[in-house]
């Protein structure tokens, strides 16, 4: 597969160049489309910044949503394989943290290790279930996620809760059949990445990732919605990282 393939099949949603240094691999967070990194420069330096876009949401709408992290990984691998052939690493933030943690160790099973892992506001994996969504009924999920979407800078109408369901649901559903993990070393360094600010997963909360590989851990400014908008400092930690 070549690297327009990678393209062709939705999973990245904008084309990528065939000559960076390095990729950084940003996942969305639970029910979200990878536009929310609409705000993310193109390029970090001289790294290449691809967006997924994880079928059931925005342009893959009408694809079904994975409802297990094992296949998703199983199909991004499939699909970016052409794109690990130079250093990369994976940023995911909130939930989408352990979908990635799955994707990283798949890919590196393949012999694909990632030069870094970035984990932003999540707890370890032998943490969960973490997290007031588990425990909302399911008749209001919706009001949920409406205001969600309100608190990271989006006035959503009925239709657009409504079409973010069932990707919601799917990647719900795939968290509370994760069931963490052991504590043990992931295949690359972890920097766990949190926010002053975050009421979501304050920073005492996210310690436990010395147990899964943690290398470097940060504290930034904001909360939990700090990194749609990425800081210098944020962009700068990554290019650091990256780069080592």
């Amino acid at each position: 597969m070549t690297v327009d393939a990678a393209r062709a099949n939705g999973w990245l949603l904008r084309p990528v160049s065939g000559d960076p240094v390095a990729r950084l691999f940003c996942l969305p967070y639970l029910g979200a489309g990878a536009s929310m990194y609409h705000r993310w420069p193109r390029r970090i330096g001289e790294v290449e910044v691809c967006l997924l876009q994880p079928p059931g949401r925005e342009n893959r709408l009408l694809e079904p949503a994975h409802q297990a992290y094992e296949p998703f990984a199983e199909d991004l691998l499939a699909a970016v394989e052409p794109l690990l052939d130079r250093p990369y690493a994976l940023f995911a933030h909130c939930n989408s943290v352990f979908a990635a943690y799955v994707v990283a160790l798949r890919l590196a099973a393949a012999g694909h290790r990632p030069r870094r892992f970035f984990a932003s506001s999540m707890v370890a994996p032998d943490q969960v279930p973490f997290g007031s969504l588990l425990d909302v009924p399911a008749d209001r999920l919706p009001e949920v996620v409406a205001d969600l979407m309100r608190a990271r800078g989006t006035e959503p109408s009925p239709e657009i809760v409504e079409l973010a369901m069932e990707a919601v649901e799917s990647d719900l559903r795939a968290y509370r059949d994760f069931g963490g993990a052991a504590p043990a070393p992931m295949p690359c360094p972890v920097t766990v990445l949190s926010w002053r600010d975050d009421r979501t997963v304050p920073p005492s909360l996210t310690t436990g990732w010395t147990r899964f590989g943690q290398d470097r851990a940060v504290s930034l400014d904001g909360d939990h919605w700090a990194f749609l908008d990425p800081s210098p400092a944020l962009l700068r930690i990554i290019a650091e990282d990256l780069a080592g």
